[in-house]
């Protein structure tokens, strides 16, 4: 895979970053969150926070938030099956992912319907075919599979159709987040070895405004005690869950990261902290349809300014782009280009959704467009390449020699140099109006669904080990009995 770093574009200036941490830190120790969970609050207490037990708000004074920044780890790995698939979570690396969990898919005929596991398992896999996507952190909510199990069942889609990296575990509950890290220890050959190289972090979307939910609190708090990889990620709705200005969207959902990221640490052992992603899926709500929507300029601009924030913390980044809120693969897939290349820019270490993601609140995936978005994220990573200038590239001794009015194709400068320096997307067609014609005349959706079903006919990752399979599979079994005959303990 690539690596290549944002980070060029900023729209803060540092003493507005310092700004927002200001308010930021008032707002946690005057005005406080509501965190359901009494083993949240109970840590809180403990630590010296003032605590309201009845009412379940905790004010957090500032000093136990800069204690709990100054353990969090400031760089990690995601470990893949292959070294060449390792993420490096840090600075302005910039990394591309699979997102969201959409019930509705946008199949291999182009036909909106229910999600399904075959979908769940055939995503991933054509995730992992891409060659410009790093990570898969989602996917699709497959209908056909019981609630209850869901959490198992995606994660055996994820692991045995992949050799990359990044799964997110949606900690609903501590069963939940035992069951997760019960399936990724069989993975990995024990807790200890995930704990040394950790492929899955647990995902966290605080409420707004400000509160922390039983479930999900309960479950980061159980990765927490392993030191396992944790990432906050707010999804603010300017103007309905939180203020309509994007500074006062900045603040509210930095005090629902600190104070998630404060638990953490307070229920953390001193020997193995856990590193935290920094996330946003913060937007605008739209006043004319009420819908909450992310193929925005100000979701561009929220991803950008919380990059910055999180770089004055030292934290890796999530963001949320490449989402279109279009139903269909038109003209409106403009909005995807523009929130990609913003956080890319922006130097967002691992941006969500760059893959698939259509529809106001990202509500369907589709196939063709996690094609057509892997050409997107190639013509990003090479703007984030950048023009490399040596004495080669300036070539001066092949414009000396070409002349004036002379032609640069039988070069070898040429020949040695465009392929690194020219990037081809794969579906975008470049010929004249009369070839075009000639082979067709197809629209770049019909293209994207024949890309992708090539690539899924003919792309297979490397099978975990037959000991792995079945064993994960006797757990998946072993979490279905439970939840389907006796429920949670």
């Amino acid at each position: 895979m690539k690596h290549v770093r944002g980070g060029r574009l900023k729209v803060l200036e540092k003493s507005q970053v310092y700004a927002v941490h200001m308010a930021t830190l008032e707002v946690l120790e005057h005005v406080g969150v509501n965190v359901k969970s009494v083993k949240g609050l109970k840590l809180l207490d403990e630590a010296g926070a003032d605590v309201d037990f009845k009412r379940q708000i905790a004010r957090i004074p500032s000093h136990l938030v800069e204690e709990a920044l100054s353990k969090t780890p400031k760089r990690f790995t995601f470990f893949a099956r292959r070294p060449e698939y390792h993420v490096k979570m840090e600075g302005e690396r910039v990394h591309f992912s699979l997102g969201g969990l959409p019930t509705n898919i946008i199949d291999l005929d182009g036909k909106r319907r229910p999600a399904l596991m075959k979908d769940a398992e055939n995503v991933v896999r054509l995730m992992d075919a891409l060659e410009n996507v790093s990570l898969v952190d989602g996917g699709v909510y497959p209908t056909d599979i019981p609630d209850q199990v869901n959490h198992a069942y995606q994660f055996l889609a994820r692991v045995e159709n992949m050799e990359k990296t990044g799964v997110s575990c949606l900690v609903q509950g501590v069963t939940v987040a035992r069951d997760l890290l019960a399936l990724a220890s069989i993975v990995q050959g024990g807790i200890e070895e995930l704990k040394r190289r950790p492929f899955i972090y647990g995902h966290v979307n605080p409420v707004s405004p400000l509160t922390h939910d039983k479930l999900q609190t309960e479950g980061f708090l159980e990765f927490a005690k392993h030191g396992l990889p944790l990432g906050f990620s707010p999804e603010v709705q300017g103007g309905a869950t939180g203020p309509a200005t994007l500074a006062g969207i900045l603040v509210q959902q930095n005090a629902e990261i600190l104070s998630g990221i404060t638990m953490a640490q307070l229920a953390a052992e001193s020997r193995r902290r856990s590193p935290v992603i920094y996330g946003t899926v913060s937007s605008i709500f739209d006043m004319k349809t009420g819908v909450y929507v992310l193929g925005t300029a100000e979701c561009g601009l929220i991803n950008v300014a919380s990059a910055q924030i999180a770089r004055y913390y030292g934290l890796p980044t999530r963001g949320t782009a490449g989402v279109t809120d279009s139903k269909t693969l038109d003209a409106q897939l403009y909005e995807a280009g523009v929130t990609l290349l913003m956080a890319a820019l922006g130097g967002i270490n691992f941006i969500l959704n760059a893959a698939g993601a259509m529809e106001p609140g990202v509500m369907a995936l589709s196939y063709a467009k996690m094609v057509i978005d892997n050409d997107l994220i190639g013509m990003v990573t090479r703007i984030l390449e950048g023009i490399e200038v040596t004495d080669e590239t300036l070539a001066v001794d092949v414009i000396g020699k070409v002349g004036p009015g002379g032609y640069f194709l039988t070069q070898k400068h040429t020949r040695e140099f465009f392929r690194k320096e020219f990037y081809f997307p794969a579906l975008s067609d470049r010929t004249s109006y009369e070839s075009w014609m000639k082979r067709g005349g197809k629209e770049l959706g019909q293209v994207a669904l024949e890309r992708a079903r090539q690539l899924l006919k003919e792309h297979q990752p490397q099978p975990l080990e037959k000991e792995v399979r079945l064993e994960l599979r006797r757990m998946v079994k072993k979490i279905e009995r439970r939840e389907l005959k006796g429920g949670r303990p």
